[in-house]
């Protein structure tokens, strides 16, 4: 891929002979895999006082994974102009990786020039020639263009604080020649340089750009003090980006659409039916529950620590306009009658993996579904989801504004800076100060937060891993749950293994995952069944007998893909685990078995593996008609792309047609490189097409899922068939 031959171009500017261990794998997903092993924090060295990155000094220049960790770790970071191995003018050692803020004409034969095309730095440009002042009106990508299509533009610079139109910059200024530059330790003003050594030989002067390791370490520094936050209209006319559905979409589709992606969506409408659309006002709500009730929740406006509160005083503030905020898992017997104003929306209904844990009050931290009730100023500041979960929210009264982080980033990147900022710092100080600068901070490489206006009878759906926030732009009133994911499969299977509860992951494994989502967890690095699990009674939440769980379902133990029972030889076909550490299988044959009982494997892209373990080996199962999978294209500029797609028709010749989800189709793919099996489970409503005997396909709904895994469906026409095999049932779209 394009990543790959960058990365390759530039590390033969370094090495004119590299060592033959190192193979460039072709195949995106590998190459991400490998270097994101190489993205550990790089200490760097100055291009004033050079610091050696490593424990100790190289007696021969640095070994090829470090240049390119060093490589990666310079793309990946809007600070980094490039690196060198030797000197750039200020530093002599040959054996010492240094990065440098700025390169320009500096560089020499053993420096790497970062492709991006511009470079952060903190602070103001003082002097230089203007080719534009105090323009408005454009997006931080908008400002890189500008200074990209004038040719003449090396530089800009502008302040970064503002209340109005919160997805641009304030009063932006271009330059054509870069003399003077003021850093700014509070990250009042920035500026961006141009990267590219033709534009900057003359006109960027390199000794005013000093490199700042802690720049490097944080670019973004934030004071966490100011109350202050843009208005309704301003946060509104900000909401572009965030798409809108309707909640009447299936669960199939958008399960493919926006869990598999993890891609953040608004639903409308999902509260159509719900009691809860008429029965949650503040003036409603004040006299239902008992007043000697606790919730949990925080009153008055100076903290954001939450007590148990009885429910008189809450109903006091709702109802005279004193602030408070509500977040309560509803655990109680007063909460409990919140559960029968709603439904789970119906896009998400049947896909929580957590669920039957949940029915068995076997839980993380409760049930993972709060109540939220709240005025203005309250909410949350920015987070990640825990537990590897989900988060859909519905809201049924008033206004939130939420600020929805670029995939990659972490909370802590968007922590306030304890050095400047409030001891015990309120959602509004971070919205004020943090927030509303949301849409004009960059993260690698070229990516942004975006700002989102939920409204009555919204649903935001928020998938795991992406950091957050949310703030009450008035009284509001919403529901909300955290579930698990099959599209998340892996790091929900992490969370139940590693919750010290055998009987999560005993639940989940037997009650919960279908045969090939078995599969897929029994090849993960979380598999505890060699430890002595045999059977346990798993109780049900009345105390009643429940029913055994044996770790070892009867159809499991005759086909354990990778039981001993399954002898792989030399030259055989199976599915291999790359470099036996990645829950990525592919197809290949085995070309040699060690001595030590180690496997060498040649995938079917002629890559190789050698010295796997035996868990790392599978029965390869060949594809077949009307499976789920994921299949590769190349897009336009070279890169792959994985897209849902389902087998239509198995080839002699070992390939396979598929049709995407969209209604593309693609003929004699080869299974072993552009096709990967993919994980899914029908789920009761589907809307599908079934098998009836020897008749051929028809339209049908799946009207129950069996304990065999086999599906009862009902048929569009009046037929019923109670046991039908996942081999009958196919998506309607295929």
């Amino acid at each position: 891929g394009t990543e790959t031959q960058h990365i390759l171009h530039a590390f033969c500017r370094f090495v004119s002979a590299p060592s033959p261990k190192i193979r460039m794998r072709l195949r995106k997903t590998r190459t991400a895999a490998a270097m994101a092993t190489a993205t550990a924090a790089l200490s760097v060295a100055s291009a004033v006082s050079p610091l050696d990155i490593y424990d100790g000094p190289f007696t021969s220049q640095p070994r090829e994974d470090d240049l390119l960790r060093a490589i990666h770790t310079c793309d990946h970071s809007v600070t980094c102009a490039g690196i060198s191995l030797a000197s750039n003018g200020t530093v002599e050692s040959s054996t010492i990786i240094y990065e440098h803020s700025f390169v320009g004409p500096l560089a020499t034969p053993k420096t790497h020039v970062s492709d991006k095309p511009y470079t952060f730095h903190r602070g103001k440009i003082t002097a230089g020639n203007v080719i534009a002042a105090d323009v408005t009106g454009l997006t931080l990508r908008d400002a890189k263009q500008y200074c990209t299509d004038h040719e003449d533009c090396v530089a800009f610079t502008y302040p970064l604080w503002s209340l109005t139109g919160i997805n641009y910059l304030p009063n932006v200024t271009f330059v054509s020649t870069l003399d003077a530059f003021e850093p700014d330790e509070l990250d009042e003003y920035r500026s961006y340089v141009s990267n590219d050594p033709v534009r900057t030989a003359d006109t960027v002067d390199a000794n005013v750009l000093p490199y700042d390791k802690e720049i490097a370490k944080k670019p973004y520094r934030a004071c966490c003090k100011t109350t202050e936050v843009p208005t309704f209209a301003e946060v509104e006319a900000a909401d572009t980006v965030m798409p809108r559905i309707s909640c009447n979409i299936s669960r199939e589709e958008f399960f493919l659409k926006y869990e598999v992606p993890r891609k953040a969506v608004m639903l409308v409408g999902c509260d159509e039916e719900w009691p809860a659309k008429t029965e949650w006002t503040y003036d409603k709500l004040a006299p239902r529950f008992a007043n000697e009730s606790k919730w949990r929740a925080r009153l008055g406006g100076k903290t954001e620590s939450y007590d148990e509160i009885e429910w008189e005083l809450l109903a006091e503030s709702m109802l005279e306009n004193k602030p408070f905020y509500v977040f309560d898992q509803l655990e109680h017997s007063e909460g409990k009658s919140v559960e029968l104003d709603y439904i789970d929306p119906r896009p998400m209904l049947g896909g929580n993996l957590y669920a039957e844990m949940n029915s068995r009050d076997i839980m993380w931290a409760g049930p993972l579904r709060w109540f939220c009730i709240g005025k203005f100023g309250s909410g949350t500041k920015s987070h990640i989801d825990p537990f590897s979960s989900d988060a859909w929210n519905s809201l049924i009264k008033g206004h939130k504004w939420w600020i929805i982080y670029p995939e990659g980033v972490t909370d802590r990147e968007t922590f306030c800076d304890g050095s400047c900022s409030n001891t015990d710092v309120l959602t509004r100080e971070w919205y004020g100060s943090i927030g509303v600068n949301a849409a004009r901070t960059e993260y690698p490489n070229d990516k942004y937060a975006y700002h989102v206006l939920q409204r009555p009878g919204e649903t935001i759906y928020v998938p795991d891993g992406i950091t957050h926030s949310v703030f009450n732009m008035d009284a509001t009133i919403a529901v909300t749950r955290n579930y698990g994911s099959a599209a998340n499969l892996d790091k929900v299977w992490e969370e139940v293994c590693t919750s010290g509860d055998d009987q999560k992951w005993k639940i989940m494994y037997n009650l919960v995952l279908n045969k090939e989502q078995r599969r897929r967890v029994r090849g993960s690095k979380y598999y505890p069944f060699h430890q002595n699990c045999k059977e346990i009674d798993v109780k049900g939440s009345n105390g009643d007998e429940g029913r055994k769980v044996t770790d070892k379902p009867k159809e499991e133990m005759d086909e354990k893909l990778w039981h001993p029972s399954f002898n792989p030889k030399v030259g055989d076909t199976v599915e291999a685990r790359y470099k036996g550490e990645h829950n990525e299988w592919y197809k290949g044959r085995i070309t040699k078995i060690t001595k030590e009982g180690l496997y060498n494997v040649r995938y079917d892209d002629d890559d190789t593996d050698v010295g796997l373990k035996r868990i790392s080996i599978r029965r390869y199962l060949p594809l077949t008609e009307g499976e789920i999978v994921q299949s590769k294209i190349i897009d336009k500029k070279g890169k792959d792309m994985w897209k849902l797609s389902a087998i239509t028709k198995v080839n002699d010749d070992g390939t396979v047609d598929v049709k995407h989800f969209d209604g593309e189709t693609f003929t004699s793919l080869p299974a072993g490189i552009f096709v990967q099996r993919f994980d899914w489970r029908y789920q009761k409503g589907n809307r599908v097409l079934a098998k009836w005997k020897d008749h051929g396909w028809f339209k049908a709904k799946v009207a129950k899922v069996n304990s065999d895994e086999t599906y009862a469906v009902d048929f569009d026409d009046g037929d019923f068939r109670q046991s039908a095999d996942k081999s009958d049932i196919k998506f309607a779209w295929i």
